[in-house]
C-alpha cells in the first residue's frame, strides 16, 4: 500500500527541481496527510456505527455450545413436550401476552428476500432472568427452525441467582421457513471495572422502537417480541429453578416429564409456540397441531384463526 505521507520523488537533478518543486512536495504531503485523516475518520464511524458488532470484543470471547448440549435441547420428544403441556405445579410459569397491535412486524433473515414474521429477543448475559428466558426459547424456535450456531455462557456471579449456566444469541445463526430470528444480547457477563458490563451490542432501530413501544422502562432484560403480536418481559419462571444446575444437567433433564426444571422449561416453551404459530398461521402444522402447544393456545385464549 503506497504510504500518502511520502513525497513523490522524480529521477530529475536537485539543481533543476529549485523551491518550487520543493513547495509542490510540500503540498503532496499536506494534502497526502488530509486523505488519510479522511479515510481514518470514516473508518472510526463505521465501527461506532455498526449496531450488531461487539462494542467491546476483546473483554469477551464467544464460547459455542456444545453439539451435545445442542441437541438436547432442540431434539426434546414430542411425547414429553406433549405430557408437560402447561403444567408447571411447583414453578409458576408466565405466559406471552397480546399486544393488541395491528402491526405485524416481519422481516427478511440475512441474505435472504422473503420476509417472515419477526421473534426478538433483547437480553443481557448478565441477567440470571435472560438465562432463564433462553431456554424454553430456543426450545421453542428449534421447532420452527435449526441453530447452525449458539453461544453458551453463565449469568453474572454477583446478581440475584448467580453463575446460571444458559445459552447466549451474541454471534448465533439460525435458519427457518416460518420465522426470523432477531436477537440483541446489549450486554454481556464480565465486568473488568465493577461499575459496568461491557456492551456487546446495540439495537437498530427498528428493534429499538420495538424495546421502546413494550417495555417502558427500556432497561428490563429479557424482553421478548414475537412480531409485535405477544410480548414478554423478565423470564416465565423464576431463574431458581436452574440454580446450581450444570448446563448438561438441565439438558439432560429435558427428557424427564416429571422434572421440575423440564416442568418449568417445556410449560414455557409451549406457550412461546402458541404465541409464534398465532403469527404464522398456525404453520407448521406439525408443530401447531401438538397436544401440548394446543393446550398452550387454550390457556392463553388463542384460537387458530387469531
Amino acid at each position: 500500500m503506497t504510504n500518502l505521507t511520502h513525497p513523490m520523488f522524480d529521477d530529475a537533478p536537485l539543481a533543476v527541481a529549485g523551491p518550487g518543486l520543493h513547495h509542490i512536495r510540500r503540498r503532496y504531503v499536506a494534502l497526502g496527510l488530509v486523505v488519510l485523516a479522511v479515510i481514518l475518520l470514516a473508518a472510526l464511524i463505521l465501527i461506532r456505527n455498526d449496531s450488531n458488532s461487539p462494542d467491546s470484543g476483546d473483554s469477551e470471547t464467544f464460547a459455542p455450545a456444545s453439539g451435545t448440549i445442542l441437541n438436547a435441547a432442540t431434539q426434546i420428544p414430542s411425547t414429553v413436550a406433549n405430557a408437560v403441556g402447561v403444567t408447571s405445579p411447583i414453578n409458576a410459569v408466565t405466559a406471552p401476552v397480546p399486544t393488541r397491535s395491528a402491526m405485524l412486524w416481519r422481516a427478511a433473515p440475512p441474505g435472504r428476500s422473503a420476509t417472515h414474521p419477526v421473534v426478538f429477543f433483547y437480553g443481557a448475559e448478565f441477567s440470571p432472568y435472560a438465562a432463564a428466558e433462553r431456554w424454553p426459547l430456543v426450545v421453542a424456535l428449534s421447532r420452527f427452525g435449526t441453530f447452525g450456531q449458539l453461544g453458551q455462557v453463565q449469568s453474572s456471579s454477583t446478581e440475584l441467582f448467580p453463575d446460571l449456566w444458559s445459552f447466549t444469541f451474541w454471534h448465533f445463526s439460525y435458519a427457518s421457513p416460518w420465522v426470523t430470528l432477531l436477537a440483541v444480547e446489549r450486554y454481556g457477563a464480565v465486568d473488568p471495572t465493577g461499575a459496568s458490563y461491557i456492551s456487546l451490542q446495540r439495537p437498530n432501530p427498528v428493534e429499538a422502537n420495538a424495546v421502546s413501544t413494550f417495555d417502558s422502562s427500556g432497561t428490563t432484560f429479557p424482553f421478548l417480541d414475537i412480531a409485535n403480536r405477544y410480548t414478554a418481559l423478565g423470564s416465565a419462571f423464576s431463574p431458581s429453578v436452574l440454580a446450581g444446575l450444570g448446563q448438561s444437567d438441565i439438558a439432560s433433564d429435558l427428557t424427564s416429564a416429571g422434572s421440575p426444571v423440564t416442568q418449568a422449561v417445556l410449560a414455557a416453551a409451549n406457550e412461546i409456540t402458541a404465541a409464534i404459530c398465532a403469527v404464522t398461521g398456525q404453520h407448521p402444522a406439525a408443530v401447531c397441531e401438538a397436544h401440548g402447544v394446543v393446550v398452550a393456545e387454550q390457556k392463553m385464549d388463542i384460537s387458530p384463526a387469531h
